[in-house]
């Protein structure tokens, strides 16, 4: 289904039958991009954690395997690329066979150097990979997002600066600052095509703890922004409410000029609306008062924690320390931040909360 020069979005879909859908693949990634032998095309993924594939965090093995067999048949420099705490990352997420098959390596981001750059102000370390290449592919996942409300093509670039720094950032407690900078990111290097992993998408308790939901679709874009846009506008999102993709429109990162003419795009396919399950979106004092009700309900399974101490050193409010070996949540200093949830391996840090 091509809903503009932009955008083509095939739906109905499983993991199964991607293959069938080669060649529109093949001709939409050809007819904007321009790919010749030994063009250094580096394709970021979205991969937070060593989480198997079927729990829907992470970008699926087959999207990738699909992409890369079509990239290789340009004879272009593929670099499947993330930042990344250990290969085991590559195993759990199913990604060693595609490479493997393929003959290639990964390119973990903290292994080739950030470059300093400056956006309204702020100084970020930057991947000097993704800043470098000669053209940006990203492949996120579709996932809804407890501290963003969605996480897709925009907040996907958030991997490409430091670990330390990304740590810093995550201190922006007013969710207007974390948006912009998650703006800025992305405005340093924006994506040439963004293909979003929209199979199965995650609802509930997302980036990490939510439960899969299987959308269908595989969405292609040369518009980041767009692609965003589109997705969260078919998933019952109050998009208005979306400060991420709503300054991202304002700053101009998008090909269209205004909310208005990107609505009319998604109005289109309003038929095909399919609901997921979140958070509610928040603003101001509400937002204030509900994420303290949240902090109250934070719990960590010690069954399932493997007292790997993780969740000690991402969290940039020093809320979590370990005690003979056992890792306690101190909830009045936690600002929610989520980031120990986001990256506990084994998913222990959790809210007991039902959802359905």
């Amino acid at each position: 289904m091509t809903i503009n020069s932009k955008l083509f979005v095939i739906n109905k879909l499983d993991y199964g039958t991607l293959y069938a859908h080669y060649d529109q693949v093949y001709s939409f990634i050809k007819n904007h991009l321009m790919l010749e032998k030994r063009k250094r095309v580096a394709v970021k993924l979205n991969l937070l954690g060593p989480l198997r594939p079927e729990q829907a965090a992470t970008t699926h093995p087959a999207v990738v395997g699909l992409i890369v067999e079509i990239l290789c048949s340009f004879n272009c420099e593929v670099m499947l690329c993330e930042d990344i705490n250990s290969i085991d990352v590559i195993r759990e997420t199913g990604l060693l066979p595609v490479l493997e098959r393929f003959g290639l390596q990964f390119y973990n981001l903290r292994d080739y150097g950030y470059k300093d750059i400056e956006v309204n102000g702020v100084t970020y370390q930057y991947s000097e990979l993704i800043y470098t290449c000669d053209v940006l592919i990203q492949i996120p996942k579709f996932k809804t997002h407890m501290l963003t409300n969605y996480t897709g093509a925009i907040k996907n670039m958030f991997g490409c600066i430091k670990k330390q720094q990304r740590k810093e950032t995550h201190r922006l407690l007013d969710e207007n600052d974390f948006a912009n900078a998650l703006c800025s990111i992305y405005s340093i290097r924006i994506p040439d095509m963004v293909i979003m992993d929209s199979i199965v998408a995650m609802e509930g308790m997302g980036p990490s703890n939510g439960s899969p939901k299987h959308l269908g679709n595989l969405v292609l874009g040369a518009d980041g922004v767009f692609v965003d846009y589109y997705c969260t506008k078919m998933t019952g999102f109050e998009v208005p409410k979306l400060k991420t993709l709503q300054y991202a429109i304002k700053r101009g990162f998008s090909s269209f000029k205004s909310e208005a003419e990107l609505i009319s795009y998604c109005n289109q396919n309003a038929d095909n609306v399919v609901e997921l399950y979140r958070i509610p979106v928040y603003e101001g004092r509400e937002r204030d008062i509900y994420l303290s009700v949240l902090r109250r309900l934070y719990r960590i399974d010690y069954e399932r924690c493997i007292q790997c101490g993780t969740c000690k050193e991402v969290c940039p409010f020093s809320a979590i320390e370990m005690e003979d070996g056992t890792p306690k949540i101190n909830i009045n200093i936690c600002k929610l931040c989520i980031c120990c949830m986001e990256f506990c391996p084994v998913g222990a840090i959790r809210m007991d909360v039902k959802s359905k």
